[in-house]
C-alpha cells in the first residue's frame, strides 16, 4: 500500500508541475544574429536548458525594428514555449510606430527582466566641449551641432530627441542603418555627438578617441566612474537605460510563468552567467512584479514624450 501512495504521489508531482508544454524553448530575439541581444540571448541559454530540463534554442526573426520578432511572439499559443528577448525598444515602438499588429501593453506579459545597460552621451573631443552643459550651450549660441542615431525611432534617436527636449538644445539628428556605422562617422569627424550603451563606448572614451560627457542616469558607471550622472550635471529628467527582458504571450499559466521566471533568475544571478553580462554593462535582474512594474513606468512616460516628439516609424 506505501508503495502504492508513493507512487501516487510522484504521478501527482508529474501532472502538476509547472513547465512549459513543448520540450524546446525558443527565445526569439528579433533582431539579427550576432547584435547585443542576440549574445544575451546566447548567454543565458545554455543555463535555462539545465535549468528548465529542456533544449532552449535561439532563433532569430528580425524585421521592422523588432517588431516581426515581437508579433510572432505575441501570436504564439501561451504555453511558455516561445519567448521573446525584448529590449527598450519594444516600448519605445508603442509610441513611435503606427499600426503595431500587436497590442504590446496586452499581448504580451513580463517573465523577468535580465539586466539594464547605463546610456552614455559622448562627443568628438574637436568639438571643444568638455561636459554636456557645454554642449548645450554651443548649441544654444547658433551651431550646427549634428547627433548620430542608429535610425529613425531607435534608442539613440530617442536618447538624442531627449536631450534636446529637456536641454533647449537644437542638435540635428543624423540616421544611420547601425550604431556601428554612426560611432564610425563620430571618430571621423563627420557627427558631433551620439548616445548609446554604455560598453559599447566605453572603451573609445578610455582611449581619448571621445569624449564622454553624460550619463543618463542617477549612478555613475563602473566603466567610467570620471563620467558625471544627469543629475550631477543638472539635468535630473535625462533617465534612459536599455533593458534586456523575457516576455512571454499572454495568458501564459501563471505556474509556468513562475516556473520561467524562477529559471531566468537563477541563471542571470549564476556567478558565470553573472560575470559575462557584467562584462556586457547589464545591472541587476528583476522579477516579474518588479520588471511588471517598470514595464508600466515605462509605457507611462515614454509613450506621451514620443507622440509629443512627433517621431514616427512604420513597421
Amino acid at each position: 500500500m506505501q508503495r502504492v501512495r508513493t507512487l501516487l504521489f510522484l504521478l501527482s508531482c508529474a501532472v502538476s508541475a509547472p513547465s512549459p508544454a513543448a520540450d524546446v524553448v525558443k527565445l526569439v530575439v528579433p533582431f539579427a544574429a550576432g547584435g547585443p541581444v542576440d549574445q544575451v540571448a546566447r548567454i543565458i541559454a545554455p543555463g535555462l536548458t539545465a535549468a528548465l530540463g529542456k533544449t532552449v534554442v535561439v532563433e532569430n526573426r528580425g524585421g521592422a525594428g523588432g517588431v516581426v520578432g515581437a508579433n510572432y511572439v505575441a501570436k504564439s499559443p501561451a504555453d511558455g514555449a516561445t519567448l521573446l528577448v525584448a529590449t527598450s525598444g519594444y516600448v519605445m515602438s508603442a509610441g513611435t510606430m503606427t499600426q503595431l499588429p500587436y497590442d504590446p501593453r496586452k499581448d504580451l506579459e513580463p517573465v523577468a527582466l535580465i539586466g539594464q545597460v547605463q546610456t552614455l552621451m559622448i562627443a568628438r573631443p574637436d568639438l571643444g566641449v568638455r561636459t554636456l552643459r557645454e554642449l548645450v550651450d554651443k548649441s544654444k549660441s547658433g551651431a550646427r551641432i549634428s547627433y548620430g542615431s542608429s535610425g529613425v525611432g531607435s534608442t539613440m534617436h530617442i536618447g538624442g530627441e531627449m536631450v534636446n527636449v529637456y536641454t533647449g538644445s537644437q542638435m540635428l539628428h543624423v540616421p544611420y542603418r547601425g550604431a556601428a556605422p554612426a560611432i564610425a562617422d563620430l571618430l571621423a569627424g563627420q557627427i558631433d555627438a551620439l548616445n548609446a550603451d554604455v560598453t559599447i563606448l566605453a572603451p573609445y572614451v578610455r582611449e581619448g578617441k571621445v569624449r564622454g560627457l553624460v550619463l543618463f542616469d542617477t549612478q555613475r558607471s563602473k566603466q567610467l566612474p570620471d563620467v558625471p550622472t544627469s543629475v550631477e550635471a543638472g539635468y535630473p529628467d535625462l533617465q534612459m537605460s536599455n533593458a534586456y527582458g523575457i516576455l512571454a504571450p499572454a495568458g501564459t499559466p501563471e505556474a509556468t510563468r513562475r516556473q520561467l521566471e524562477q529559471a531566468i533568475l537563477k541563471v542571470a544571478r549564476s556567478p558565470e552567467v553573472s560575470e559575462r553580462l557584467g562584462g556586457m554593462g547589464l545591472i541587476g535582474p528583476m522579477d516579474t512584479e518588479q520588471f511588471k512594474a517598470k514595464l508600466a513606468s515605462d509605457f507611462d512616460r515614454w509613450i506621451p514624450f514620443l507622440k509629443k516628439t512627433g517621431i514616427q516609424v512604420q513597421p
